[in-house]
């Protein structure tokens, strides 16, 4: 093989004119052939790129279908956990064993029997006194100006409450807070109360603010209330 240029012998391996330095058919070939060999690599990067591109869109929205339904079920617990914290706060303020009645309405056990009608409450209350009502008689008989028991002035006793019933002795509890006002969040008391002239709903007056209002006579009461409740399996 000789060279197109100026004629010299060309070594079949050489790629440039060993004379003038033209370049030879071989080198030609050679840099052909190395361009094709860069062009299928550079493909091959770019099909390799572009799959790990998909690969990586897919595991990202994968990621945030599974996160999204964790992180709601990890704020429900937080928002019980938010609502517990809430009522252990207000039953902070107001031990349980001292607490309003908040429970729903509930019918007398037995039907009561007709009230004479020129019976009156002894001493403005109806459980008190030697001559007060108590066999057979609910806490809705009671006047509308009328109390159920003392319990501001007088101490109660285990022995008052027995023979009452659930509904009378839970009245009795009841007002004690009535007495200051208590804002009851049931419609059982609220409309109870309500009928009571001497009552008067302070909407300040809540589990937060009405133990500061209560007389140590009352503490003692509500005490012994509840512990007699307890006793009956009424709470």
């Amino acid at each position: 093989m000789y060279c197109k240029k100026c004629g010299e012998f060309l070594p079949e391996e050489a790629e440039y004119c060993p004379s003038c330095g033209t370049r030879t058919p071989r080198a030609q070939q050679t840099a052909s052939a190395g361009r094709g060999r860069n062009s299928v690599i550079i493909a091959a990067i770019a099909a390799v790129a572009a799959v790990l591109a998909v690969c990586i869109i897919c595991f990202t929205f994968f990621m945030k279908g599974q996160q999204q339904p964790e992180q709601t079920a990890a704020q429900l617990p937080q928002t019980a956990q938010t609502q517990d914290d809430a009522q252990a706060g207000a039953s902070d303020s107001t031990p349980a064993a001292a607490q309003p009645e908040q429970q729903p309405p509930q019918q007398p056990e037995t039907q009561p029997k007709e009230q004479d009608s020129t019976s009156t409450v002894t001493n403005n209350y109806y459980y008190y006194g030697s001559g007060a009502a108590r066999d057979n008689d609910y806490y809705t008989r009671v006047q509308s100006s009328g109390y159920l028991w003392p319990t501001d002035s007088q101490y109660i006793s285990t022995a008052d409450l027995r023979g009452l019933s659930k509904d009378t002795v839970a009245a009795i509890r009841n007002e004690i807070y009535a007495r200051h006002g208590y804002a009851f969040t049931t419609s059982r008391w609220q409309n109870y109360f309500a009928a009571k002239s001497w009552y008067y709903r302070d909407s300040t007056c809540t589990e937060s603010t009405i133990r500061a209002r209560l007389s140590s006579t009352e503490r003692a009461n509500l005490s012994t209330i509840v512990s007699y409740e307890e006793s009956m399996g009424w709470r």
